[in-house]
């Protein structure tokens, strides 16, 4: 943070504000507050004054400010303010650096999702680092210069905006007013929580007056005062004037007036900023200026090994420049006292000095171990003919930058390849890290570019497997298996290719074909590969992954089951992390189809903290597995905490439509009708090309069936399902796969006459049952075949298998046709029972719409229910909390902080976000301390 240039005069207002927002934090009360200014307005001041009130009060102050060299490094801003360094002794802080740093998503398909803002998992790393902090002890974060902050910054500050209420947080930034500025759209756009905004004016004439008087040691004399009148109130501005006027001793003080001994107009702030540099020694100056090139990070070791000078002259030189008023040591840093000072030290180098001084930086820093990034950026600033160096330091360091930068990465490689030859070998190597990069940022299609224009290169044979293999996921992962294949097939023919690459090829063919619905010959290829690998471990994990999947969408069941599970096993012993999560997902919903919800519920809690780890798409795929689990399994409003904690990660890594899909399903059973609508909008507008979701385009159907149903139009909802039975949906085959659709057909077509038809549906769901033995399977013949005999026996053995499977909406639904069926054959009595049974289960779900569809189906054979149990679904108040939710609010009463909660509980940060959130609503409570406060009082009145 900049050194503070001067007193508070004239800003009253805005530190007795911010100690109000700092008590307010304090209490549990968490705020954020932005304060707006130009240059030298004061707003480093403001913070410094908010700094020292938040420590005096016992919150831990925490600053930092952004730097205009550092957008392009995601986080930036954020990690330096918050300490998230690989280095520090708080293993909290080296664990969340080392996900920043992104080691584990290097190469893996999009797993940036275009751009280093859409890193969720280096997001939630830092998000979760701020809730720890706020649980040992009230936190204050402040901001200096989030002008100059990197998208990946600000979209952290948003979210802390979003959720400061749920934290004893105080978060305070400052930033120069810009219409085109991120940070300003972000402030000044819809409300995100509980933000302030303080706008710093010019002084007015009393406080210039006051600041000239404490600067000169007397009021102002006219000369003096025509002068600053210049200044325009700017604080800066006058201080400078003043202090320039003192070094030139151009101020006389008689009789407690300051009065100027020359009649001038006043020079410009650059002019009076730069006077300082006049009267320094020649070494001190260059110091200075290569201070300015080194830029914040700047420490005396970095200094004197640019210099190539002792440290203890060094030492001198700085302390010559800090009493000059230039300099100052924050920490190991030295900082110029204003970021205008070091601008004007930097823009005064001519272009060629500059990039001498970035280039000399950049060498030295790679030689004493700096991070790639902070080399990286000398090498970006103005550092053209870098030539040999950059080219043979890209070579070792692009991997690792990779992980952290890739756009730096990119942007070096094209600088690089410009700077080297046509017959350059190193070229390809240079290609394969430029692909890399693009294929972790989610460029996939210019990855699979570059990928394949590197394999012209001259000395490519060294990389060609490697550059291949990146041709493939790319077209693979943008949704192109087609091109995916046509390369995998062409490196099998490939003259003088390895065997083991060979073979690894063919198994990735064997997932292309499978996505491709050519499910038997997938399988042909899948079990060639697994035959051939001889102990290859990645190549078995995604041999076995196909052959799993491939009985999975023909026959469902324990084979299916069992070949998941020794992929996984083979995948944990020398697969890629984060390719491992993708089998580890694929394995619970698994689980989830054959009704084995406890251990499909112990995988998902095994990979939630990994998938964090890992971001990309198996965020959103993690939330919507769990999301699936948990609507199969009649918690539907867990169900709706994960879609909502998904979804923003969704709508990045294409799998929106899922989430959304699952939300409208249950929207449409509730009765919303309107939020059912805005969700199947939101559905239509996606756009998931992503291969994963394509697996659960099933989903959307469903779900714009039963809207169609609901809203009295079942013959487009019979039509929209008997199509995809027969013939597919997305890339699930029809038939067996979709056999779940089959009751519902069945119901339809028995409304419509279509008798045969639903004899049709119903062999297929016997068929599906007879081999899974799924409980939910065997319940769904049941019930085919007890709607097309009539027979409420039938219907009820289907209930008993739902109840056991669990599905308690599946089970409602045949409780509620047997009770029609038991009705008609004169038997009111037990066909209230029924009823009643059904609807205690709609009620307990809150499915409004099918409760009252059941009760109108069974008033029209006049049968009424008995009873009326107590409805249990609350909008608001404690009763309106789930379950889960009064188990968070229990560990919230305890101090517990979210990453706390997530990892006793094994669910996601975001998920408890997420509950914390809607316990706040239903209870109207404004803090985490009212929920503790609520729940202690609850507690102790034993309720």
């Amino acid at each position: 943070m900049e050194a503070r240039i001067s007193g508070l005069v004239g800003r009253e207002a805005e530190t007795a504000e911010v100690r109000r927002l700092v008590e307010a934090a304090v209490a549990g009360a968490g705020q954020s507050a932005f304060i707006v200014g130009e240059a030298g307005l004061g707003k480093t001041s403001v913070l410094e004054e908010g700094m020292g009130t938040a420590r005096r009060l016992g919150m831990r102050a925490l600053s930092g400010a952004a730097q205009d060299r550092e957008r392009q490094l995601p986080f930036a801003a954020v990690a330096g303010c918050l300490g998230a360094d690989a280095a520090s002794s708080d293993g909290l802080r080296s664990r969340v650096a080392e996900i920043v740093q992104g080691h584990e998503r290097r190469g893996i398909p999009g797993a940036l999702g275009g751009g280093g803002e859409a890193d969720f998992a280096g997001m939630e790393a830092l998000l979760g680092l701020v809730e720890d902090l706020c649980a040992r002890e009230p936190l204050a974060l402040f901001f200096d210069n989030l002008q100059w902050a990197d998208p990946a910054s600000l979209e952290v500050v948003r979210r802390l905006m979003r959720s400061v209420h749920q934290l004893p947080l105080l978060l305070v930034g400052a930033y120069r007013p810009d219409h085109l500025c991120e940070v300003d759209r972000l402030v000044r756009g819809a409300a995100l929580g509980r933000h302030t905004v303080l706008e710093l004016a010019p002084l007015s004439p009393f406080a210039a007056s006051a600041l000239l008087t404490e600067q000169c040691g007397g009021a102002p004399g006219p000369r003096l005062w025509s002068m600053a009148q210049g200044a325009a109130g700017n604080p800066l501005y006058l201080t400078e004037l003043a202090a320039a006027l003192l070094r030139e001793k151009a101020i006389e003080v008689h009789d407690g007036v300051a009065e100027s001994l020359c009649d001038l107009p006043v020079p410009p702030l650059k002019t009076l900023i730069t006077h300082r540099l006049r009267h320094l020694r020649d070494d001190v100056l260059q110091a200075l200026r290569v201070a300015a090139v080194l830029g914040a990070d700047c420490t005396v070791t970095d200094l004197a090994a640019v210099l190539d000078r002792p440290a203890h002259e060094v030492l001198s030189i700085v302390s010559e420049a800090a009493g000059s008023g230039i300099l100052c040591e924050v920490g190991s840093h030295l900082v110029f006292r204003h970021a205008l000072v070091r601008h004007a030290l930097y823009e005064a180098l001519p272009g060629s000095t500059r990039a001498m001084l970035h280039l000399r930086a950049a060498q030295v820093l790679a030689g004493t171990g700096a991070t790639p990034e902070r080399v990286a950026g000398h090498l970006l600033a103005e550092a053209p003919e870098a030539g040999g160096f950059l080219t043979s330091w890209l070579m070792e360091s692009a991997a690792a930058l990779t992980s952290r930068a890739p756009a730096l990465v990119i942007r070096l490689t094209d600088r690089a390849l410009a700077l080297t030859g046509p017959g350059d070998p190193r070229r390809g190597g240079l290609q394969r890290h430029r692909a890399l990069a693009q294929l972790t940022l989610g460029e996939l299609a210019a990855a699979e570019e570059t990928a394949r224009c590197a394999l012209l290169e001259p000395g490519a044979a060294e990389w060609e497997w490697a550059l291949r293999w990146i041709v493939v996921q790319a077209a693979f992962y943008r949704g192109r298996p087609d091109l995916a294949l046509a390369e995998a097939q062409a490196v099998q023919g490939s003259e003088g290719v390895p065997a083991t690459e060979s073979t690894r090829f063919r198994a990735v063919s064997a997932m292309c074909l499978l996505t491709l619905g050519r499910r038997r010959e997938a399988e042909r290829v899948a079990e060639a590969a697994h035959r051939e690998a001889r102990g290859d471990a990645p190549t078995l994990a995604n041999a076995l992954h196909v052959l799993s999947g491939a009985r999975f969408l023909e026959a469902p069941g324990p084979e299916a089951l069992e070949l998941a599970l020794q992929a996984t096993r083979f995948a944990a012993r020398s697969y890629h992390p984060a390719e491992r999560f993708r089998l580890q997902l694929t394995l619970a919903n698994g689980y989830t189809q054959l009704d084995r919800g406890p251990e499909a519920q112990r995988t998902l809690a095994a990979v939630h903290e990994a998938t964090e780890r890992a971001g990309g798409m198996f965020l959103p795929w993690y939330h919507l597995s769990s999301a699936l689990l948990a609507f199969n399994t009649g918690r539907w409003d867990d169900a709706l905490t994960e879609v909502e904690a998904g979804l923003d990660p969704g709508e990045h890594f294409a799998m929106s439509r899922a989430l959304r899909s699952v939300a409208a399903l249950i929207a449409v059973h509730r009765g919303q009708r309107s939020d059912a609508a805005a969700h199947l909008t939101a559905v239509d507008a996606a756009s998931d090309t992503g291969t994963v979701a394509w697996f659960y385009e099933h989903l959307p159907l469903c779900a714009r069936a039963l809207a169609d149903e609901a809203g009295g139009a079942s013959e487009q909802a019979y039509s929209r399902l008997a199509h995809a039975f027969d013939h597919g949906i997305g890339h699930l085959p029809s038939r067996r796969i979709l056999g779940f659709l089959t009751p519902d057909l069945v119901r339809l077509a028995l409304s419509r006459g279509e008798t045969a038809e639903a004899q049709r549906f119903t062999a297929a769901a016997r068929a599906r049952a007879d081999h899974s033995a799924v409980p939910h399977h065997i319940g769904d013949a049941y019930r085919c075949q007890g709607l097309l005999d009539q027979d409420p026996d039938l219907l009820l053995e289907a209930a008993r298998c739902y109840h056991e499977a669990p599905r308690p909406l599946s089970e409602a639904h045949a409780r509620t046709d047997a009770a029609e069926l038991l009705a008609g054959r004169r038997d009111p009595a037990q066909a209230r029972v029924e009823l009643d049974q059904a609807l205690a289960i709609y009620t307990r779900l809150g499915a409004d719409w099918d409760a009252a569809r059941a009760a109108a189906r069974l008033r029209a054979v006049a049968v009424h229910r008995g009873v009326r149990g107590t409805r249990s679904g609350y909008r608001h108040g404690w009763d309106a909390l789930t379950d889960t939710e009064r188990i968070v609010a229990s560990h919230v009463a305890g101090g517990r902080s979210n990453p706390e909660i997530a990892t006793l509980m094994s669910i996601s940060r975001r998920t408890v976000s997420t509950h914390v959130s809607h316990i706040l609503k239903k209870l109207t409570l404004a803090s985490r301390v009212e929920i503790a406060a609520e729940f202690i009082r609850r507690t102790s009145q034993g309720r």
